[in-house]
């Protein structure tokens, strides 16, 4: 599939058509297939940048961008959250790769093996990170029944992953009174 039309096709005309006219300021990664590095994006077109970042393999088709071949960011980094350590007091991660589940299925599909590897290549990966240097709050909605393309069944998703809203709320008081501003940034 092409992501580029998918996103053309679905994304709100709110949207603005570059980094620069966002309110909120924005970091979108993608994977360079041939620099064999992360590819991080905060100015410039950002429908390309959000096409490039959702571009898994073998369901949608790479993203050419400054003569970079790019792909999945999640293939490099699935939970990019260390990217904002200079940027805020309080690092909140949101892990949403989920894993394999036999939910729904006793015998996966190849696309649900395919699919499936990468979720778990991504999840071995967050864990070294989080060995490595945690964010102060991870939240992980329970996404694993939702398959790649999933995404018209949004409103199902966003209903039974309501409850992390609490959770959320909670965590960021816990982590406010823990951190007081330590890093003397904002909360991203």
């Amino acid at each position: 599939f092409n992501i580029e039309r998918i996103l053309k096709a679905f994304l709100p005309e709110a949207i603005p058509a570059t980094f620069e006219e966002l309110k909120i300021p924005l970091k979108v990664t993608a994977t360079d297939y041939f620099g064999h590095k992360l590819a991080v994006f905060a100015e410039g077109d950002l429908r390309s940048a959000l096409a490039a970042s959702a571009a898994i393999p073998a369901m949608f088709r790479p993203v050419t961008r400054d003569g970079r071949v790019l792909i999945d960011g999640g293939i490099y980094n699935p939970v990019p959250f260390d990217l904002v350590e200079e940027d805020a007091d309080i690092i909140i991660a949101i892990d949403v790769v989920g894993a394999p589940s036999d939910a729904e299925r006793k015998h996966p599909t190849t696309i649900d093996l395919l699919y499936g590897a990468n979720q778990l290549m991504m999840q071995s990966i967050i864990a070294n990170k989080l060995r490595q240097h945690p964010p102060d709050i991870l939240i992980r909605p329970a996404v694993s029944k939702y398959r790649v393309l999933d995404f018209l069944k949004i409103e199902t998703l966003l209903a039974d992953t309501v409850e992390i809203k609490d959770e959320l709320k909670r965590a960021v008081h816990k982590a406010i009174a823990e951190h007081g501003g330590k890093r003397g940034k904002k909360a991203v």
